[in-house]
């Protein structure tokens, strides 16, 4: 019996040993080298890890960075900032500074102003309200249960509770495209500051049933775009799209708007927090 127990001990023992050595060994083979400058990059970076730069976080886009895989100037939350130090780091120049930019809600979907005979006793979420069909007769629009809001990091989406809608703070946004991903209904999109004009509203209903279901639906009558540059605008589905990258639009190309759809008011933003105090 002594001599099994033995027995039984020093096997043990010696299997033990050899997972010791064959783990020692695996380690050393498998170990995988990292690049210390992917270290000190990503502690360079805000640490937001959004995703804004296309990449999972920050870590990843250093490394992107270190392959070269990435532009120094990719990170919109350290802004100019951090791309002159990424690219002082790597010895490149820093681009010139890109034009600020912010998120936009394209929806003019205001209590008072969308309509709405539909009930909805879901889920809180605005992905759950889409999937169900909405609360709003206007099956486009902003059914406002603030998921751009909760995926926002940096406190850049607030609630307006007179409205119903979630409304951006300027100053606060930093343009990571977190809202951008987490509206279902496609609404927010990001555009420079500088371009003051824009069509409120994502409807592909024909005119006679977007305006019944908003007052302030796009209508698709193309009297914007018979007043824009050619190029600058066109009708998709009932809807008038701003052409961006051609941007040419004008206090004429709003003027004779019927439903005010296309304006350069500002729509669902403030400028910083002191608006909303005021309010």
């Amino acid at each position: 019996m002594m001599t099994s127990v033995l027995v039984a001990s020093i096997s043990s023992g010696l299997i033990a040993l050899i997972l010791a050595v064959l783990l020692i060994f695996s380690s050393k083979i498998f170990k995988v080298e990292v690049d210390e400058r992917v270290t000190q990059l990503t502690e360079m970076l805000p640490g937001a890890n959004c995703g804004g730069c296309g990449f999972p976080g920050c870590a990843q886009f250093a490394k992107a960075l270190v392959d070269d895989k990435a532009p120094v100037d990719g990170c919109s939350v350290g802004g100019a900032d951090t791309a002159s130090k990424v690219a002082d780091f790597l010895g490149k120049v820093a681009p010139a500074q890109k034009e600020r930019t912010r998120a936009y809600i394209f929806c003019h979907g205001h209590n008072g102003i969308a309509k709405s005979d539909k009930v909805y006793n879901g889920a809180d979420t605005c992905v759950s309200a889409v999937m169900a069909g909405g609360n709003k007769n206007c099956s486009y629009g902003c059914v406002g249960f603030y998921d751009c809001m909760k995926a926002c990091e940096f406190g850049a989406i607030i609630k307006d509770e007179k409205t119903g809608m979630p409304v951006i703070v300027e100053d606060k946004c930093v343009s990571c495209n977190a809202c951008v991903k987490a509206c279902p209904q496609k609404l927010i999109e990001i555009h420079p500051v500088s371009q003051e004009f824009h069509v409120y509203c994502k409807s592909k209903d024909k005119g006679p049933i977007a305006k019944k279901a908003c007052d302030r639906a796009c209508i698709g009558c193309s009297i914007c775009v018979k007043a824009t540059k050619e190029g600058g605008m066109k009708i998709d589905n009932y809807l008038a799209i701003v052409n961006y990258d051609d941007y040419s639009i004008t206090n004429e190309s709003i003027a004779k708007c019927p439903t005010k759809a296309i304006t350069n008011e500002r729509v669902n933003a403030v400028k910083d927090l002191s608006e909303v105090k005021q309010a």
